[in-house]
């Protein structure tokens, strides 16, 4: 809005000196328009403000009394629940402390529980349980300050820490958080995971951290290879599991405790180094197998520890079994195998152990044998088959022909059931669960399950309207056989 002051051009405005004339005198008549319409607006916000300053009093009397009455509740609760109800909240992590990512912020809903109030935030702080593990990303602006309070706030608990970036960008500056944090915390830590870059891994290079404590190490990398001298020979863990383009041989640690390795595109000089140095270990998983130049297999091992052998085999071009060479397992108990398996190779393997193989878990898109199944030897001592993939139906003569005499649990996942059921082979495995005592174990199947997460559509099908006339036990995951 304009406001138009009409005053004689040798009158001066009391209030606001608008004059028309430099030397006109001072208006007698009283204040313009306009300067009348400026104070009228300043008492109504003078109103305002007093208006607004007694609301906020009582308001603040209102709170007082709130929490008079309802925060003698919230204090009354036993320190131990409140601790509960905080564990509760903590958003869910696997054991290398990896927060499973579901989109929703868990993470913030646990810091605004503890942040209800501020006895509730003194009871969180002095809980160390609830900060010996963390879940971070190195991208994260101010991180180091949010590391070490995190640390602090878990005084002298072990440490899981999971750490993870991709984001190459401010590669030195992320390189110096993991130094520090490590420098900071690498006494007490328990479990490490680092899904990193491999450039991140420069930040552990020729130090001196102590990793007395540290009895679980995963490292997942990406880009290209090279040599790093990581970690130290205080770290002795007791798991561990490498997977990307970082060779373990590069890994300056202690093998003696080393129970159970998981190692992925693993070269062959790299599987004779395992069985050689880590000989306490138990279980071994080893993916995708590569040949460097002049590689045959193995030279002769004997592993007196192992009980479980896991192996990834590449379909195409990779090295099979062979690469184990003579390798020998006296104690080797379960079997299990991805990909392609070599009968024969598979028989000399569990023929060179002493201990019968009790367990094979095959996962199959292809099997090699000799041209008829009648050259080949029985396995006996396999006791439980679990076939979670086959391809063509390439079971029904491992089953039907008597490779496997001792068995007696057989469990197969929805993908094999439905291909051996295609081809009629399930009728003639039932009939195996009917008693011969000519045979060592009495012919007995005495376990035929069908287990599989994806189980509850095979219920509308037409196997599944089969089955229901059939002698089968309905289970949450699948059903059983009788």
């Amino acid at each position: 809005m304009t406001f138009k002051a009409h005053f004689p051009s040798n009158m001066t405005c009391c209030l606001c000196g608008l004059t028309k004339a430099p030397t006109a005198p001072i208006c007698k008549d009283g204040p313009c328009q306009i300067c009348t319409e400026v104070t009228e607006v300043d008492k109504e916000i003078n109103q305002a403000v007093a208006n607004l300053r007694r609301l906020l009093s009582k308001r603040c009397d209102i709170l007082s009394e709130h929490n008079r009455v309802h925060g003698t509740l919230i204090h009354r609760l036993p320190v131990e629940l409140i601790n509960r109800i905080f564990e509760l909240l903590l958003p869910p992590r696997d054991e290398w402390g990896e927060i499973k990512r579901t989109g929703r912020p868990l993470t913030r809903r646990f810091l605004a529980t503890i942040s209800l109030c501020r006895g509730w935030r003194d009871v969180a702080f002095s809980n160390p349980f609830l900060w010996s593990t963390m879940d971070t990303d190195l991208k994260i602006s101010n991180l180091s300050s949010r590391i070490n309070d995190w640390i602090l706030r878990s005084r002298t608990l072990p440490l899981t820490l999971h750490i993870q970036c991709f984001d190459t960008s401010k590669i030195e500056q992320s390189n110096k958080i993991l130094a520090d944090t490590m420098s900071f915390c690498s006494n007490r830590l328990q479990s490490l995971s680092l899904v990193v870059d491999s450039q991140f891994l420069f930040g552990l290079q020729h130090n001196k951290f102590q990793y007395h404590r540290l009895t679980q190490l995963r490292i997942t990398t990406t880009g290209i290879y090279q040599p790093l001298s990581l970690l130290n020979p205080t770290a002795s863990p007791e798991k561990i599991e490498l997977n990307g383009s970082q060779s373990f041989r590069s890994l300056h640690i202690s093998w003696n405790r080393v129970i159970s390795a998981t190692i992925f595109r693993l070269k062959l000089e790299d599987v004779t180094q395992l069985f050689q140095h880590a000989s306490q270990m138990t279980i071994c998983r080893i993916s995708l197998i590569g040949r460097g130049p002049g590689d045959v297999s193995i030279p002769p091992i004997t592993h007196h520890r192992l009980k479980t052998l896991k192996l990834r085999l590449a379909d195409r071009g990779a090295p099979d079994l062979r690469v184990l060479g003579s390798l020998t397992l006296p104690c080797l108990q379960e079997v299990e195998i991805f990909k392609i398996i070599h009968l024969v190779q598979l028989s000399a393997l569990v023929r060179r152990s002493s201990c019968p193989l009790t367990k094979l878990t095959l996962h199959l898109d292809q099997i090699e044998s000799p041209s008829s199944f009648d050259e080949l030897q029985p396995l006996p001592g396999v006791t439980d088959l679990v076939v979670g993939y086959d391809k063509g139906g390439a079971m029904k003569g491992l089953l039907l022909e008597e490779y496997f005499p001792d068995l007696c649990h057989l469990t197969l996942r929805l993908q094999p059931f439905e291909v051996l059921w295609n081809i009629g082979a399930i009728s003639l495995l039932l009939d195996r669960k009917r008693p011969r005592p000519d045979e060592p174990n009495g012919g007995r199947l005495h376990k035929f399950i069908v287990v599989d997460q994806r189980f509850d559509r095979i219920w509308i099908s037409d196997i599944g309207k089969q089955l229901k006339k059939l002698n089968v036990t309905w289970r949450e995951d699948g059903f059983e056989f009788f």
